[in-house]
């Protein structure tokens, strides 16, 4: 699944680790959701876009 975590994340002038901390998500997940190695579950997809800022349709791409 495409994904722009990591171009929102950089928008938004945070480190993975912070996103984390703000979201909630482990930083390892998030990096591999980054990745494209793994895919997010609805919660961590919820979790990412309210820290994010944004619908989680603008994260992920199906």
């Amino acid at each position: 699944m495409k994904n722009n975590v990591k171009l929102r994340r950089l928008k938004s002038g945070l480190t993975v680790r912070k996103l984390a901390e703000i979201s909630g998500v482990p930083a390892s997940t998030i990096s591999e959701i980054e990745n494209e190695k793994r895919e997010p579950g609805v919660a961590a997809a919820i979790m990412l876009a309210r820290a994010l800022r944004c619908n989680v349709d603008g994260l992920f791409v199906v």
